[in-house]
């Protein structure tokens, strides 16, 4: 008599309850040496809102001062709650969702709000890289399109540049409030 894992039944995809004979299955992927789940791991924690938002922040909010509340908060909850979303995933070796709903059914909520936050953080990063690419492919132009005040884009405040000096193939536009003569 064939049992359901063995003719294909409903107990044929279900995962074996021992974690440690989950990872002899074959079929999961598995990091190739620990320097690539390190390299990995780094490149999805550290983003723009470490690079370009954190100093910005720690300027607005009193500078050094800033750092002790925000070094505590990140000794006493950040690094212990990212380490243990770490081991967590490496021990389920599931995706957030699946992760949470079998460590707690009650939190798999966690894992839906995880999806979701990429999801949005996803599509922010987009834009923020389209802003640059957009700005960036605009700046080979002769006049640039921020220097004139004919666009869909500006108020009635706008001021066109009022003097520019053309050397060597290379505008240099000065603004009006600037010093002018050549």
């Amino acid at each position: 008599m064939a049992t359901d894992d063995e003719d294909g039944g409903a107990g044929a995809n279900t995962p074996p309850a021992d974690p440690l004979e989950r990872r002899r299955r074959p079929g999961r992927e598995q990091w190739s040496n620990k320097t690539d789940f390190l390299m990995s791991v780094i490149g999805f924690a550290v983003d723009l809102a470490n690079v370009w938002r954190f100093p910005y922040l720690c300027y607005k909010n009193g500078g050094g001062a800033f750092l002790i509340p925000y070094c505590t908060m990140l000794l006493v909850g950040g690094i212990p709650l990212f380490y243990m979303e770490l081991a967590l995933g490496q021990f389920y070796q599931t995706g957030a969702i699946t992760c949470w709903g079998r460590l707690v059914p009650l939190f798999k909520g966690i894992g839906y709000s995880v999806v979701l936050i990429a999801f949005y953080v996803d599509f922010y990063y987009n834009v923020i890289i389209a802003w640059a690419l957009r700005f960036f492919l605009a700046s080979f132009t002769n006049i640039l399109p921020w220097t004139t005040c004919d666009n869909d884009w500006n108020t009635d405040f706008c001021q066109p540049v009022n003097c520019f000096y053309f050397s060597k193939s290379i505008y240099v536009y000065l603004f009006k409030n600037s010093f002018c003569s050549f």
